[in-house]
């Protein structure tokens, strides 16, 4: 059984009946009037009003039984112009289930006459043996299957042969599974999707004692690139630089053919055609002339201080004077400056500036002005790096040469000391601005000051020394006048015992 997905699809399909022709252009787009598959595994079973026609082999694993599937279409030909001469007739079907390998499908002749709503496998029309041609069917979803059926159409058209239509079979049906081909019925609801109808795409031309030759060619497009060559507004052809077609029209008539007014190039690239149309009522030949122009454009900031031409498309060697009145320095507010950087085509930058530029391929042109900021580093102590300008967005570095400094007046004599506590003024620094060295992201005019604070550590310390230098000292001095104090008193204690000692022994 095919995906539920298939049977789903029935609700949604519609008649797509009759045939339509394309105006005058070569070329006939017919779609087909009826349609069908019979398939053997149900043999009985009429499958004219579905969304989709299969063919091929396939097995059917709910009821275990092995089949095959034939297309039958048709399309009628009354919509063709007569007196003319087919010359190709190709059978468009879009395959949307894909077998598991590459399938070969015939075409065959029907011989006899058929009826959608009743066509089963057990009620077929004949068909011609021999095959008409065929075509290989890739195991790829979403491609179109063509078979050239040139002589059945030819057969119909000169009423050869009853147009009963065309029958599709793979070339051996035989028990094989996922060797079957799913394409889009005319009852399928394509929408925009034209190339997934049945198609039969007939190219006529007028027999040649009936009509006369017109001979149109293109010059001054590279060969690789192609132009729309339309019959009284239907496109009819596309052709490449310097090739030429003939287009056969009836005798006594008069036609329009015109080409595309502008072809596209490569980016910055057009070829255009002044006289894009000629008409023709005999034999002729003509050339539609393009010629080459290249898109400039130039980009200049800030406005009014440039004088340049208009952006657009010019012809080769066509020359363009470009000048610049502004300075090369230019103040704005305060702490912003424009600075000329020079003049660029297409992206390199010229190595003077230019007064004149000659067109001879696309141009990108431009005047470059950089905007530049004033970074102010200010710092009470040491010398500061980094003041300056600088290009917008830039990383610019800065530093103070000391981190740490003696305070000023007495306190710095007792060793009070100035240390670098960190960087303000911004909120673009990159890392923790409390380093003598960091950067910042330079968005606007900037100002950074460095901040210092009061550090008491080895002032205290050279407190405590001095208190100890000072109490020993005191102490040294005490010691010495008791010292000296005791030595006094020593002395005066032996003075006045020998004064003792001698009252004695003279008065004896």
């Amino acid at each position: 059984m095919k995906p539920i997905l298939i049977v789903t699809l029935l609700t949604l399909s519609f008649m797509l009946q009759g045939s339509a022709v394309a105006a005058f252009s070569g070329t006939a787009v017919l779609y087909p009037v009826a349609d069908g598959y019979p398939d053997s595994k149900f043999p009985n079973s009429a499958y004219g009003k579905t969304s989709f026609l299969f063919v091929g082999n396939s097995y059917d694993h709910v009821q275990d039984i092995w089949g095959s599937e034939r297309i039958y279409i048709r399309f009628d030909l009354a919509g063709l112009d007569t007196g003319r001469i087919i010359t190709k007739a190709i059978l468009h079907l879009w395959q949307y289930y894909a077998p598991a390998t590459n399938q070969t499908y015939e075409i065959h002749r029907v011989l006899g006459s058929w009826d959608e709503q009743t066509l089963s496998w057990n009620h077929q029309p004949s068909w011609a043996k021999d095959k008409t041609s065929e075509a290989v069917a890739p195991p790829q979803a979403e491609v179109a299957v063509e078979w050239d059926i040139t002589k059945d159409v030819q057969a119909w058209y000169e009423g050869l042969s009853p147009n009963n239509g065309v029958m599709i079979k793979t070339a051996r049906e035989e028990q094989v599974k996922d060797a079957s081909s799913g394409f889009w019925s005319r009852e399928y609801p394509v929408d925009s999707h034209e190339e997934w109808r049945p198609q039969l795409i007939v190219s006529m031309q007028a027999k040649p004692n009936t009509a006369y030759t017109a001979t149109v060619g293109v010059n001054g497009i590279p060969s690789a690139l192609r132009v729309d060559v339309s019959v009284d507004g239907q496109p009819y052809q596309a052709i490449g630089g310097n090739e030429s077609i003939n287009i056969m029209f009836d005798l006594r008539t008069s036609h329009i053919i015109s080409v595309s007014d502008v072809v596209n190039g490569s980016a910055g690239v057009k070829y255009t055609c002044n006289s894009s149309r000629v008409e023709v009522s005999s034999a002729t030949s003509h050339v539609f002339s393009y010629t080459v122009e290249y898109f400039v454009s130039i980009t200049t900031s800030p406005g009014g201080i440039f004088e340049t031409p208009e952006v657009g498309w010019y012809a080769p060697g066509t020359i363009i004077s470009v000048k610049r009145t502004g300075s090369d320095v230019i103040y704005n507010a305060e702490g912003t400056r424009l600075v000329f950087e020079g003049w660029y085509t297409n992206r390199e930058r010229t190595s003077s500036e230019p007064a004149t530029i000659v067109v001879s391929e696309p141009l990108a042109l431009e005047a470059r002005y950089r905007t530049e900021y004033y970074l102010n580093v200010t710092c009470p102590f040491g010398v500061t790096s980094g003041s300056g300008w600088h290009e917008k967005d830039s990383t610019v570095s800065f530093s103070v040469d000391v981190d740490q400094v003696p305070a000023p007046g007495i306190l710095g004599i007792f060793g009070l000391k100035k240390s670098l506590k960190g960087w303000v003024g911004s909120h673009d620094f990159l890392g923790l601005p409390s380093e003598p060295r960091g950067s910042v992201v330079l968005r606007e005019p900037t100002s950074i000051t460095a901040v210092w604070q009061d550090d008491w550590s080895t002032s205290l310390l050279y407190v405590g020394l001095v208190a100890v230098v000072l109490a020993i000292a005191i102490a040294v001095v005490v010691l010495r006048r008791l010292r000296e104090q005791t030595r006094a008193s020593l002395r005066l204690a032996r003075r006045g015992s020998v004064g003792r000692i001698v009252h004695v022994r003279c008065s004896g």
